[in-house]
């Protein structure tokens, strides 16, 4: 039982550090919307725009711009970058949690995995809204930040699956959790 919640808990972790991997890079880079047909030169923003982020539009010859401020964009950045900030504290939880035989800890890691993936699904859901609106999708994809972005908050919410079956039926204490219920035995 010990080599299986061991194992767990590995996983758990790999698969939230790399959701944390995602989670920078997808906040970070510029490749979340790709537009490969924009010359028309009667538009505010620069001419041939080939991908936009949260931050810039970037331009066939990798010239790049500074995105006006936008209220959704704020929004989308505001819980990107807090998803990242409780990523860390959750981080911090699960590996205390993980030398640590109780439940609490790791059921309150889990819960920090899942405010994670709350956070960064409504930045994904905003921005997708928002752009599905926006564009027609003819010569204009998703592009790999976006995805990565999705690819998050999956893995964030795994993780925290897997903590919470870590701690709620793996449990190594006389404490276990069963059906809503501490029994102390």
């Amino acid at each position: 039982m010990e080599t299986l919640r061991t194992g767990l808990m590995f996983i758990a972790l790999v698969a939230f550090l790399t959701a944390f991997g995602f989670g920078v890079m997808s906040t970070t880079t510029s490749r979340w919307y790709v537009d490969e047909r924009n010359t028309d030169t009667t538009l505010d923003e620069p001419r041939n725009i080939v991908n936009r982020g949260l931050w810039q539009w970037c331009d066939y010859d990798g010239v790049c711009f500074e995105i006006p401020d936008e209220e959704y964009l704020d929004a989308v950045r505001a819980f990107s970058i807090l998803s990242l900030i409780i990523a860390l504290v959750s981080l911090g939880l699960s590996l205390m949690a993980v030398n640590e035989d109780g439940t609490k800890l790791k059921l309150v890691a889990a819960l920090f995995f899942f405010v994670t993936a709350l956070f960064q699904l409504i930045a994904m859901g905003v921005y997708t809204k928002e752009i599905r609106d926006m564009a027609s999708f003819d010569e204009q994809y998703w592009g790999y930040s976006f995805r990565l972005g999705w690819a998050a908050v999956f893995l964030y919410g795994a993780s925290g699956l897997i903590f919470l079956v870590v701690a709620t039926f793996l449990a190594g204490s006389p404490t276990k959790v069963r059906y809503g219920h501490v029994n102390r035995t």
